[in-house]
């Protein structure tokens, strides 16, 4: 199924790689490009991993975090983005992934338009490090390349898009992907869920409770939102990579059937997230925005005062709740 891609990493004309993540990171992103990393090292290659945002403190638990963005190469021979979505999500490095004469996409989201040469998008996929697995076990039956911080960083991955296998998006493949690699690679999975799931640091969770003690909710409290101001970052010692996973909280709500957070970025602009229940595809709010998503998870930007900004979310979600 991952022929073409197989034979492009191991032709031995092919020796530089950069592998590029989407901004605002998180852990499927990072899981999916240093389990790249780490497998095509393993093979002789040369490797960049880049990324053009802050990451949440909880990523540096990957193994090989601490290649990110540190450029070692002037040219590569192949470009390898991993679960963007579409190339705005490659940041500061899409001239530079253009540029590369041969070019990789490899994601799960259904908004994807392919933009890359060549192109693995599974949506049905919880997680990209999920059908990841399967790509790097080809090469791997030509060339060892999976060792055990692969396959920690493919867990890693797989485990916080899919929540803990709690989100809608999981599968029964998820779940015998995820034992597989616990099984063959001695993985501590307990680790890696109490790590992701479980740990808060004390600047995050004074974030949280700051921010969730002024939640609003609409429509009969069908719609929750939730603000995180540079004022809310500036009195708790916090960052924008500091808000993930805390929109959960809003979701997790038993009469919540979307889920938003609004997240100030500089005066006017605004980061949106949403989060929502299967009979609310918020997905298609994302893209009439200029965004997107999954069904039950997207996002978006938009501009304007924070009133204006919160009126025009409000008056969406109303379209698409049920």
């Amino acid at each position: 199924m991952y022929e073409a891609f197989v034979d492009l990493v191991l032709k031995n004309e092919n020796k530089k790689f950069m592998i590029i993540s989407h901004y605002n990171p998180d852990g499927d992103t990072v899981g999916s490009a240093l389990a790249m990393y780490e497998a095509l090292t393993n093979i002789g290659k040369e490797v960049d991993v880049f990324c053009s945002s802050d990451f949440n403190s909880k990523l540096k638990f990957i193994p090989h975090f601490d290649r990110y963005n540190k450029k070692t190469l002037k040219s590569y021979d192949v470009a390898i983005a991993v679960d963007c979505a579409d190339d705005k999500r490659l940041g500061d490095y899409a001239n530079e992934f253009y540029s590369t004469k041969k070019t990789v996409c490899i994601d799960h989201h259904g908004t994807n338009p392919g933009y890359a040469q060549l192109n693995y998008i599974k949506p049905e996929a919880a997680a990209t490090c999920e059908f990841l697995y399967d790509i790097l076990c080809e090469i791997d039956a030509k060339q060892k390349c999976i060792d055990k911080d692969v396959a920690k960083a493919l867990y890693c991955g797989i485990i916080t898009d899919s929540g803990n296998f709690q989100n809608s998006n999981t599968t029964i493949r998820t779940k015998n992907v995820a034992f597989d690699i616990e099984n063959k690679y001695g993985i501590k999975s307990s680790e890696i869920v109490n790590h992701f799931m479980n740990e808060i640091s004390l600047p995050v969770f004074k974030l949280k409770n700051r921010v969730l003690s002024k939640a609003k909710f609409e429509e009969d409290n069908k719609i929750g939102i939730i603000y995180f101001s540079i004022e809310d970052f500036n009195a708790t010692g916090t960052t924008m990579s500091d808000t993930e996973g805390i929109i959960n909280e809003i979701k997790n709500i038993d009469t919540v059937r979307i889920a938003v957070a609004i997240t100030q970025q500089s005066e006017i602009n605004y980061k949106i997230s949403l989060r929502s229940v299967p009979e609310c595809p918020v997905d298609r709010m994302a893209a009439s925005f200029g965004g997107g998503g999954h069904p039950c998870a997207a996002g978006f930007a938009l501009q304007g005062s924070y009133y204006d900004v919160l009126d025009r979310v409000i008056y969406a979600c109303k379209q698409y709740v049920d």
